[in-house]
């Protein structure tokens, strides 16, 4: 069966927008001279490394390389560790999940979901897309918040499968290297699934309003995890979620949590694992650097 237009939409709102969408923060930054390292962190077990790499989860073609020491890292680590299984948990599955968790089921229409600002904001932006707002209508907020900002991400050059986590899914697979996950797609999809009525029109609301910030904001991002910048990051990072304590929880803070007792026990095997997750889980006082240093373990960046 020939893919309906619907369908192509929903098929590029995967997990990989989760961070950019935090990236996607307003004003100006000063660059700030930095020893040149890598969002890259290592931490001993008692037989083993732990490596934990920060992603960027959709990068544009002329920077899209990795570093040697990221390469030189994944070449000795026996192990894969990702947000997600990319391997086996891929676009296909997150198009099921969102026709699953993202579809109003009931009829209701997105325009009944959202203020009349947020709808309004919604209609411009869909044109300006190129996107026909039938189309959308019955899709949840957060569905249509992913997608767009995807949407534009893409139409500025960005390229999931040149993201961090995709590119070394890849080498993994043709190394036949374990690959596994410290969470599931559906998951991911259940926070925005989650989310309530006016956290989700807030939500889209946000990511709406700072499109037009969006490349310069990804390409800040992009500088500092390169330069290995951690203070500079912080702030690209997590400058604008921090204003929604709540919603930071739910897609940040708590997932975090969740991941310390499966570093934890990686920590405690006997061959040295390679960890890869979105960089603005890394940063600040609740990322997983700073917690795993709170339970005594010490992190050298490298």
């Amino acid at each position: 069966m020939k893919p309906t237009r619907q369908n192509r939409l929903l098929s590029i709102a995967p997990q990989l927008a989760l961070a950019l969408i935090l990236a996607a923060v307003s004003g100006r930054f000063t660059r700030l001279s930095a020893q040149e390292r890598s969002f890259l962190w290592k931490v001993q077990g008692s037989e083993n490394t732990v490596y934990i790499l920060g992603s960027i989860h959709l990068l544009k073609r002329d920077n899209a390389v990795l570093k040697p020491i990221v390469q030189e890292i994944f070449s000795k680590s026996k192990r894969l560790v990702l947000e997600i299984d990319l391997l086996t948990e891929g676009p296909a599955k997150f198009q099921q999940l969102v026709m699953q968790k993202g579809v109003n089921l009931d009829g209701k229409l997105l325009a009944s979901q959202l203020s009349p600002e947020t709808y309004a904001l919604t209609a411009r932006r869909a044109d300006e897309l190129g996107v026909d707002l039938k189309l959308l209508a019955p899709l949840k907020p957060w569905v249509v918040a992913l997608t767009m900002v995807v949407m534009q991400l893409q139409k500025l050059g960005y390229d999931p499968s040149l993201g961090i986590d995709h590119q070394l899914a890849q080498l993994a697979k043709q190394a036949n290297k374990p690959v596994s996950g410290l969470e599931t797609a559906e998951f991911q999809m259940d926070i925005f699934n989650e989310l309530t009525a006016p956290q989700q029109d807030m939500f889209l609301r946000q990511s709406l309003q700072e499109m037009d910030q969006l490349e310069k904001a990804v390409d800040d991002m992009v500088s500092a995890w390169n330069s290995g910048d951690v203070a500079r990051g912080e702030r690209l990072f997590l400058d604008s979620i921090r204003a929604y304590p709540e919603l930071k929880d739910k897609v940040l803070d708590a997932r975090n949590r969740r991941w310390i007792p499966q570093i934890e026990q990686l920590l405690k095997q006997n061959q040295d694992v390679l960890v890869v997750v979105g960089t603005a889980h890394l940063v600040g006082k609740a990322g997983v650097i700073e917690l795993l240093k709170d339970r005594g373990y010490r992190l050298e960046q490298m």
